[in-house]
């Protein structure tokens, strides 16, 4: 039975389709997989309350995607189909990279950041701890994304981004709100 875990809506817990489940969170079983997928603040959330219960995040690359041998992926990281990840790269725990995302060589990314589909990220990059990167988002070598910052879908970051600020553009501005 998959298990998929409910911490915001109490209406969803029940049985979804067949062998899928909507479960509250409880006392850990002995399944071998349990991912919380939501988008960076979200994630964190479940993740807070998750762990005290004894849950633990499992690591899930798709078969279709490469990871470099040299890369390092900590506990909870969710890498999907076509996602690259370069050579000695350090991804942190909790982090989504979606479908056909592309993460160049001596990137860092930090604790649950999402990268949505086909970003690509140049190498010598530094994203920090809750970073969303948009749709098709392109950061350049050596660029560096702080904490919390959201780089819109389609953006071109050529410069640093501040903390906890929005960029988008051609190339990337800051932009209020």
């Amino acid at each position: 039975m998959t298990r998929l875990i409910e911490l915001l809506d109490a209406s969803r817990v029940g049985l979804v389709a067949g062998e899928c489940e909507v479960a509250a969170p409880e006392s850990p079983r002995s399944a071998s997989v349990r991912a919380a997928i939501a988008l960076g603040g979200a994630r964190r959330a479940h993740w807070s309350r998750l762990e005290p219960l004894g849950w633990r995040g499992a690591t899930i690359v798709h078969p279709a995607a490469h990871v470099s041998r040299s890369a390092q992926l900590a506990e909870g990281c969710i890498i999907g189909p076509g996602a690259t990840i370069g050579a000695q790269t350090t991804v942190g725990e909790h982090t989504l990279i979606s479908r056909g995302t592309l993460i160049g060589h001596h990137v860092e990314v930090g604790s649950f950041a999402s990268l949505l589909p086909g970003v690509n990220v140049g190498g010598g990059a530094v994203l920090g701890d809750d970073v969303i990167v948009g749709m098709g988002a392109v950061i350049l070598n050596g660029v560096r994304v702080d904490a919390r910052a959201t780089v819109a879908a389609g953006a071109l970051v050529l410069s640093d981004v501040r903390e906890g600020s929005r960029v988008q553009g051609l190339p990337a501005r800051e932009y209020p709100g």
